[in-house]
Protein backbone atom coordinates (compact mmCIF):
# COMPACT_ATOMS: atom_id res chain seq x y z
CA UNK A 1 0.00 0.00 0.00
CA UNK A 2 1.14 3.81 -0.89
CA UNK A 3 1.75 6.11 2.22
CA UNK A 4 -1.62 7.85 1.56
CA UNK A 5 -3.47 4.85 1.50
CA UNK A 6 -4.95 2.95 4.68
CA UNK A 7 -4.52 -0.80 4.22
CA UNK A 8 -7.27 -2.85 3.89
CA UNK A 9 -7.54 -3.75 7.46
CA UNK A 10 -7.61 -0.06 8.07
CA UNK A 11 -10.70 0.23 5.96
CA UNK A 12 -12.59 -2.66 7.78
CA UNK A 13 -11.91 -1.11 10.35
CA UNK A 14 -13.27 2.53 9.88
CA UNK A 15 -15.93 1.07 8.04
CA UNK A 16 -16.93 -1.13 10.93
CA UNK A 17 -16.97 1.98 13.30
CA UNK A 18 -18.61 4.55 11.26
CA UNK A 19 -21.48 2.21 9.33
CA UNK A 20 -24.76 -0.47 9.94
CA UNK A 21 -25.07 -2.69 6.86
CA UNK A 22 -28.28 -3.15 5.71
CA UNK A 23 -28.92 -6.50 4.23
CA UNK A 24 -25.97 -8.10 6.21
CA UNK A 25 -25.66 -10.47 8.92
CA UNK A 26 -23.96 -8.00 10.97
CA UNK A 27 -22.15 -11.39 13.33
CA UNK A 28 -20.48 -12.50 10.28
CA UNK A 29 -19.63 -9.32 8.90
CA UNK A 30 -17.67 -8.60 12.10
CA UNK A 31 -15.91 -11.76 12.04
CA UNK A 32 -14.93 -11.79 7.98
CA UNK A 33 -14.53 -7.77 7.79
CA UNK A 34 -16.10 -5.68 5.21
CA UNK A 35 -15.74 -6.00 1.35
CA UNK A 36 -14.13 -2.47 0.06
CA UNK A 37 -15.25 -1.78 -3.36
CA UNK A 38 -12.31 0.12 -5.26
CA UNK A 39 -13.88 0.59 -8.31
CA UNK A 40 -16.63 0.70 -10.60
CA UNK A 41 -17.68 0.71 -14.28
CA UNK A 42 -20.68 -0.32 -15.76
CA UNK A 43 -22.76 -3.05 -13.77
CA UNK A 44 -19.21 -4.06 -12.33
CA UNK A 45 -17.21 -2.83 -9.09
CA UNK A 46 -14.11 -4.18 -7.90
CA UNK A 47 -13.37 -4.87 -4.26
CA UNK A 48 -10.15 -4.03 -2.76
CA UNK A 49 -9.13 -8.02 -2.94
CA UNK A 50 -9.46 -7.54 -7.30
CA UNK A 51 -12.64 -9.46 -7.26
CA UNK A 52 -15.23 -8.15 -9.70
CA UNK A 53 -18.82 -8.48 -8.73
CA UNK A 54 -21.93 -7.37 -10.28
CA UNK A 55 -23.57 -5.02 -8.30
CA UNK A 56 -26.92 -6.29 -8.12
CA UNK A 57 -27.69 -3.99 -5.26
CA UNK A 58 -26.82 -0.68 -7.23
CA UNK A 59 -31.12 -0.38 -8.36
CA UNK A 60 -32.13 -0.84 -5.06
CA UNK A 61 -29.73 2.45 -3.79
CA UNK A 62 -28.80 4.67 -6.64
CA UNK A 63 -27.07 3.54 -9.67
CA UNK A 64 -29.60 1.91 -11.69
CA UNK A 65 -27.73 2.67 -14.82
CA UNK A 66 -24.08 1.91 -14.40
CA UNK A 67 -21.42 3.59 -13.33
CA UNK A 68 -18.88 5.81 -15.58
CA UNK A 69 -21.66 5.84 -18.36
CA UNK A 70 -19.69 8.01 -21.06
CA UNK A 71 -22.50 8.73 -22.93
CA UNK A 72 -24.55 9.69 -19.75
CA UNK A 73 -22.14 12.25 -18.75
CA UNK A 74 -21.60 14.02 -22.01
CA UNK A 75 -25.59 14.36 -21.75
CA UNK A 76 -25.69 15.73 -18.53
CA UNK A 77 -23.28 18.06 -19.01
CA UNK A 78 -24.59 18.92 -22.67
CA UNK A 79 -27.48 19.91 -21.10
CA UNK A 80 -26.18 21.96 -18.01
CA UNK A 81 -24.00 24.06 -20.28
CA UNK A 82 -27.23 24.45 -22.16
CA UNK A 83 -29.22 25.34 -19.35
CA UNK A 84 -26.48 28.13 -18.24
CA UNK A 85 -26.57 29.84 -21.56
CA UNK A 86 -30.31 30.82 -21.20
Amino acid sequence: MSANRPDLAALQRMDAEHHLHPFCDNGLLAKKGTRIIERAEGVYVWDAEGNKLLDAFAGLWCVNLGYGRRELIDAASADAGAALLQ
